[in-house]
This record gives structure tokens, sequence and C-alpha cells, in this order.
């Protein structure tokens, strides 16, 4: 039975998560993060996570009862507000009541390591639920869309997260405030958008192919901020 559960479930719902976890991590070159903080905010990422499907679905009975749920304005504020703005801000509350004060935050590219930790922390509890209810062939097709989604979604918050931090020790209250902002509203952004280019309004729309430039698009971007963060970090 653990062999079974190890094979089967554990190892193809986590396998993706770890690997890109541990590419971040490495790319961590200047001075690397406490392997016990990074998976702390893995399994806190997880946790919290779980607070999310009561709250879920208690928006989405909100939302559905202003608007019938296959209407185009459902599935955006179901996607937006419902999902996105939810899972969003329960990957910041991680970081901000574990991280946020931390001393090991103290480097640029600390605020990635930290922001894909809690995102893949999300994600991989996700994707055991995911594998458990579907079986092992939707693992695959998440580990090449959704599991480098919410990572991708973790490096932007992670981004102005860090930001956030220099201005607020630099004393910039103001820059502080709005890369505090921005470091839920564009995650919200990107993760809204790329659940609403899957939904059925959006195939009837014929938005759905889409879903696959912005998949490229946003995988671009994330490895183009990984590479520069790496090499430009510095301390806070």
């Amino acid at each position: 039975m653990l062999k079974f559960l190890f094979y089967f479930v554990l190892l193809p719902a986590l396998l993706p998560v770890f690997l890109i976890i541990q590419y971040v991590y490495k790319q961590d070159k200047v001075e690397r993060e406490p392997a016990g903080m990074v998976l702390k905010t893995l399994c806190c990422g997880a946790l919290f996570s779980l607070a999310d499907i009561p709250v879920e679905r208690i928006l989405q009975g909100i939302i559905q009862s202003y608007y019938p749920a296959m209407d185009i304005k459902y599935q955006l504020a179901e996607n937006f507000m419902g999902v996105a703005l939810v899972e969003e801000l329960t990957k910041w509350l991680v970081l901000y009541i574990f991280i946020w004060k931390s001393r090991s935050f103290d480097y640029k590219f600390d605020g990635i390591v930290y922001g894909v930790s809690a995102s893949l922390g999300f994600a991989g509890l996700e994707n055991i639920i995911y594998v458990v209810n579907y079986g092992t062939g939707v693992a695959f097709t998440r580990a090449l869309f959704a599991i480098p989604g919410h990572a991708a979604f973790g490096i932007l918050m992670g981004f102005f997260l860090a930001r956030a931090k220099h201005f607020k020790l630099h004393g910039n209250e103001f820059m502080s405030s709005i890369c505090m902002i921005l470091c839920i509203a564009i995650p919200v952004c990107v993760h809204g958008t790329y659940d609403f280019l899957l939904s059925p309004a959006a195939e009837a729309q014929n938005f759905s192919p889409y879903f696959f430039v912005l998949v490229i698009v946003i995988d671009f971007v994330s490895y183009r901020i990984i590479r520069h963060e790496s090499r430009t970090d510095r301390p806070l």
C-alpha cells in the first residue's frame, strides 16, 4: 500500500514541484537560504491552502447569485476573484507572516526562493488531490502547465516582495506600499487570465488558443527574471 501511494500518487504529484524548487534554490548563489526555512515555507504554503477550499466555494456561490454559471461575466469573476485572488492572497499571507520580517530574507533573490516555495507548496497539495481524484494521467499535463504556472506566479510575487522590503529598509514607505500592492495584484492578474483562458466561456469565445501563448510568455519571463535576479543579487 505504501509503495502504491509513493509511486502512483506522491512521486508523480510532487516530483515536478521539487525539481523546480531545486533549480531555483541552486540559482541562489550569493547567500543560499537555510533549507529549513525553504521547507517551512513550502509546508506552510500547502497547509494554508486548505483554507482556500471553503472560501472559494462561498465566493463562487455569491458570484453565481449574480450571474449564470456559463455567463462570461461569471467566468471572469470566478477565475479572478473566486480563485486567483483567494489563492494568491493565501500565498502572500505565508510570505508576510513567516518571511517578511525574517533575518533570512536579506537578499534580492531570497524573495524569489520563498515566493516559489510558498506557491509550490500550494501547488503540490493541489496536485496530490488531482492525482488521487483523476489518476496519474493528469500528473503529466499538470507538470507541463499547472506546476510551472504556480511557480511563475510565485516568482512574480517574490520579485516585488523583495523590492517592497528593499524600499521599506531604506525608508521609502510609498514605494514599499506600491511594490507590496504589485506583489499581490500582478500574480492575481496573471493567474486569473491563465484560469479564464481554460474556462468554458473562453472556449466559446475562441480565446482558448491564447492560453498557450500566455504559458510561453510567463515561462519565458519567469526564466529571465530568475537569471537576471541571480546574476544581480545583492543585499536588500
